[in-house]
């Protein structure tokens, strides 16, 4: 089961199909969230297999995996 906030963040990955770590920071704080909160979500889903981070050229992003995209559809937001 996903939190409010992981779903937020799992389909604005999902959009984007791949998204910078300030990208998403500044997502959070337009959406009214605390951008350091940001750790403790991505982290989640990471470790939930629903997006992987890449570290390409020093900075991090997000991508969103097949498991990650399969949620969005089942979830359906």
């Amino acid at each position: 089961m996903l939190s409010p906030s992981e779903k937020k963040i799992l389909k604005k990955i999902g959009e984007s199909q791949l998204i910078s770590r300030p990208d998403l920071k500044k997502f959070l704080q337009s959406n009214g969230s605390s951008a350091d909160s940001i750790d403790i979500i991505t982290k989640g889903l990471v470790k939930k297999s629903l997006v992987s981070e890449i570290n390409p050229v020093g900075s991090t992003c997000y991508v969103i995996t097949q498991r990650g995209n399969k949620m969005l559809e089942e979830l359906k937001i």
